[in-house]
């Protein structure tokens, strides 16, 4: 059972705005990757353990792959 389509002029801005919250997303990730980058290099400094990085390292990866599934649950065709 496939629903109907939805018109253009409700999925060109809903494209849009993913396209938009895509690139924000990317940006936070990246930001997280130089934080978590910035963290290492202090616990290795310090001799500290590392174990929480793992953590939010999946925390990260996590935020990568909402807007990947965003996209994939919007049908633009």
């Amino acid at each position: 059972m496939s629903g109907k389509q939805l018109p253009a002029e409700v999925t060109t801005p809903l494209t849009q705005l993913l396209g938009y919250l895509a690139w924000i997303v990317l940006l936070l990730c990246i930001a997280r990757a130089i934080w978590l980058a910035g963290l290492l290099a202090i616990r290795i400094y310090r001799e500290e353990s590392t174990e929480g990085l793992v953590g939010t390292l999946l925390g990260a990866a996590l935020l990568g792959s909402a807007s990947g599934l965003a996209v994939a649950i919007v049908p633009t065709t």
